[in-house]
């Protein structure tokens, strides 16, 4: 399949810095495979489609912002009712000054070095106000000014969701899921369940446990799921079957191998072990 290449002074006037559009995609023939000579952002305003990224498929729905690099080769297909999103594109060499000022050693948003670019699912409120600010932006003339005060907005508000710190703490959404995520109802769901708390995509969720917590989501999940089961063991005598099924196991052996690579015991002696009067 041939890979189109989209320049970006085929988008902008000689006296302009950017381009800010709101598209509506209705069918996989809207836009061809392509790579361009620019960064870009886009967030889905309604509608869902997928976005065929790199080689992969990745579903959108209303929420959702990407950033794309040069090299990425991507294009869309929308459900039935389109899929609307707003796109800004930039020079690179914004985005080196960037980098530059306020991103020196980042390996997140647009200099990850993951196969799919950088994305997120923001709260919808959050998407309209990224909207609400591009469309502001549109009644001015496209100068690297108002570039700017759009690119610094859209980063202010990814951090202020993340919560994340200079050095890349764990972030508030996570801690927040790691808290709650405690119960039968949500063990059962694994890994979906864990995404929901976060109201982020499990791509996003997967990415940033990996990069604070040094673990996959799913040891993570693993991980929340043992220390249910080791404190259930230790103060109840609910029967170890009915605790292997909160724990959102549906086969007991797996649950008792699992335990023990945990706990280096079997969930019955560790019972025995934790019950013991000394």
């Amino acid at each position: 399949m041939s890979v189109k290449k989209f320049l970006l002074k085929n988008f902008i006037r000689d006296d302009e810095a950017f381009h800010l559009a709101r598209v509506t995609i209705h069918s996989r023939h809207d836009l061809s495979l392509h790579r361009h000579n620019y960064a870009e952002i886009f967030w889905v305003e309604n509608g869902n489609g997928t976005h065929l990224i790199n080689g992969c498929k990745i579903m959108l729905e209303p929420g959702h912002l990407v950033m794309i690099r040069p090299d990425d080769q991507h294009t869309f297909t929308s459900a039935r009712g389109g899929l609307t999103l707003m796109n800004l594109a930039f020079p690179l060499d914004t985005l080196q000054y960037l980098r530059s000022r306020y991103f020196a050693g980042s390996d997140s948003f647009f200099w990850t070095r993951d196969l799919v670019p950088y994305q997120t699912l923001l709260a919808v409120s959050s998407i309209r106000r990224i909207s609400q600010r591009a469309e502001e932006v549109l009644q001015n003339r496209k100068s690297n000014f108002y570039l700017d005060h759009l690119l610094l907005f859209i980063f202010r508000l990814l951090f202020d969701n993340d919560d994340l710190s200079p050095d890349q703490k764990i972030p508030a959404w996570l801690n927040h899921a790691i808290r709650v995520f405690c119960s039968p109802a949500l063990f059962k769901q694994g890994v979906q369940g864990f995404a929901g708390l976060a109201e982020r995509n499990i791509d996003h969720v997967n990415r940033t446990v990996q990069r604070t917590l040094h673990k996959t989501l799913t040891d993570l999940v693993t991980e929340l799921r043992m220390n249910f089961a080791s404190k259930q063991l230790s103060i109840t005598n609910t029967p170890i079957k009915t605790i292997c099924n909160d724990c959102g196991f549906t086969n007991l052996g797996h649950f008792y191998k699992t335990f023990k690579q945990v706990y280096q015991q079997t969930p019955s002696a560790y019972r025995k072990s934790s019950q013991t009067i000394v």
